[in-house]
């Protein structure tokens, strides 16, 4: 177990003063410290008030006294339980000889200014109406009532102290993590611009190559208000579905100037599910493959449909397209960042709460599916 100053969120907020006084884990420390002798001159006084004999204000005194005193010692002790460190061996020493010395100091200081000007023994004596011979071991019995107290006090602290110290660790833990997964998403994020880019000025290649002049700078166009689409979201990790979805229309619209004739295609959002939050071009990726292993590998017009509906608690985000299944190939084989991409964006940040699958529906078509959950699921621990 370790001891260190809290955060100001644990802490509350006092005065340089008390926190010289209490440098660790002040509002433990003092409310367990002033707690307990507080409860001890309470039941004391009011079981001396209830019970004593009629002239009670010398054992009220006495009482008081006690607590007072009791209160420095063991604040005393506190800070021999704040240099502890890690070192639970010191803190088993500390809560055993020093703890018995500091519990039979507090019971002679206190006999000793009630005692004034007798002796302690004669004092005890005197108070509690016993034999002289039998104050020392009454002292002793007194002592030890005390060293529990303490005792008590001491493994309580310790108790809070160190899960006091396991939540802060745990806190600090979650907030690494959380800014560890920020950052591998942006990464991930930004993977994708260019690849796109990539594909996209591989389609204008192709077209200047086959002197199509007029849909490449029609592709250009498109492709200058595509990214520009894409920008103005001031790189926001998370948007909208329909923000999404229309995204990839701008980027068919840009591959229908590749394809006339070949592409088609229609989108679907359910209106419960526009506003959905999701990550930036998670669906990018899957358009990708459904034009570059789907249109450009057929002869015959394909069709891409994408929709964005709401499954029991979940948002199903479908792209599919006519066509079958293909194998990667040296021909066909692009960068390779596409699916692993959405799949690694998808465990950082959902974990396995959401998911991407691939397949045949039919002999005939295609169909790309991400599962995600609300956006309560993010950056969630699952395994505590």
């Amino acid at each position: 177990m370790r001891f260190m100053p809290v955060p100001d969120s644990l802490s509350p907020k006092v005065s340089p003063f008390w926190h010289r006084i209490f440098p660790v884990n002040i509002d433990l420390a003092m409310k367990s410290i002033f707690g307990v002798w507080a409860a001890y001159l309470v039941v004391n006084a009011l079981r001396t008030i209830l019970w004593g004999a009629p002239d009670h204000s010398h054992t009220l005194t006495d009482y008081l006294v006690t607590t007072i005193l009791s209160v420095a010692v063991t604040w005393l002790l506190y800070r021999l339980l704040t240099r502890v460190g890690d070192r639970s061996a010191l803190a088993v020493f500390i809560l055993t000889i020093p703890t018995i010395f500091l519990a039979i100091g507090t019971v002679y200081l206190t006999n000793l200014i009630l005692a004034y000007p007798i002796s302690v023994l004669e004092h005890i004596s005197a108070e509690h109406l016993i034999p002289l011979e039998d104050a020392l071991s009454h002292f002793f019995d007194t002592a030890f009532i005390n060293y529990l107290i303490l005792v008590g006090w001491g493994g309580l602290y310790l108790s809070m102290a160190n899960s006091r110290n396991s939540q802060v660790a745990l806190t600090h833990s979650r907030n690494l993590e959380r800014a560890t997964r920020e950052s591998e998403m942006r990464a991930l994020r930004y993977q994708l611009n260019p690849h796109f880019v990539f594909n996209a000025l591989n389609s204008v290649s192709s077209l200047i190559i086959d002197k199509k002049n007029g849909p490449a700078e029609n592709l250009v166009d498109g492709l200058a208000d595509y990214m520009r689409s894409v920008l103005d979201d001031d790189g926001e990790d998370m948007i909208p579905v329909e923000q999404e979805l229309t995204q990839q229309i701008r980027y068919l619209e840009i591959e229908q100037v590749r394809f006339p004739n070949r592409l088609s295609f229609d989108v679907q959002i359910d209106d419960g599910v526009r506003g959905w939050k999701i990550p930036a071009l998670i669906v990018q990726p899957l358009v990708e493959n459904a034009i570059k292993h789907g249109v450009a590998q057929s002869c015959v017009p394909v069709r891409i449909s994408i929709s964005a509906t709401k499954d029991a608690d979940r948002l199903k985000l479908v792209v599919s397209n006519n066509g079958p299944l293909l194998a990667t190939s040296s021909k066909t084989r692009g960068t390779g960042t596409g699916l692993a991409n959405i799949r690694e964006r998808l465990a950082a940040l959902y974990g396995p709460a959401a998911a991407l699958f691939t397949g045949n529906e039919s002999d005939d078509l295609v169909v790309a599916t991400i599962i995600i959950p609300d956006e309560q699921q993010i950056f969630r621990d699952y395994c505590l």
